[in-house]
């Protein structure tokens, strides 16, 4: 028995497990011996596998809601408190209150949040936990 790689044009249509190649479509090559193992959708190109390209990351966008719940309760309220007396924070919040989504990667949203550590409305440990925690399933924008 042997591990077969069948490859249909230059790609890895399938794995198999075989006494033989059979006379099927495709081409079938025995992979017993190389690390690390194809996998259906792989290239195969002179003799080298390849896997296939990483899908691009997933942007770092989420909703209102999920900034807002980055934010302590303490914290965010202190935001709206200072928002009543310091015309930057409202600028800040008026801004976020307009946006319809919030991108983490945008300088306007880092920007914003240094504004708010240098207003002493957060420590800069709490704002990059705020920008860099990886975006949860239900934070992400529809």
């Amino acid at each position: 028995m042997g591990l077969y790689a069948v490859i249909k044009g230059d790609i890895v249509d399938g794995i198999a497990i075989a006494d033989a190649p059979l006379d099927t479509d495709g081409m079938w090559i025995c992979v017993d011996s190389v690390e690390p193992k194809p996998a259906s959708g792989w290239r195969y190109s002179s003799g080298v596998f390849s896997p296939p390209p990483l899908p691009p990351p997933l942007p770092n966008i989420i909703s209102k809601l999920a900034m807002i719940d980055r934010f302590t309760e303490a914290e965010y309220e202190g935001v709206l408190a200072a928002a009543k007396s310091d015309v930057q924070v409202q600028g800040w919040l008026d801004r976020f209150a307009s946006a319809n989504k919030i991108d983490l990667d945008n300088s306007r949203t880092i920007d914003g949040i240094n504004l708010l550590v240098s207003k002493n409305l957060l420590t800069q440990d709490r704002a990059n936990t705020i920008l860099t925690a990886p975006v949860q399933g239900g934070e992400r924008v529809a």
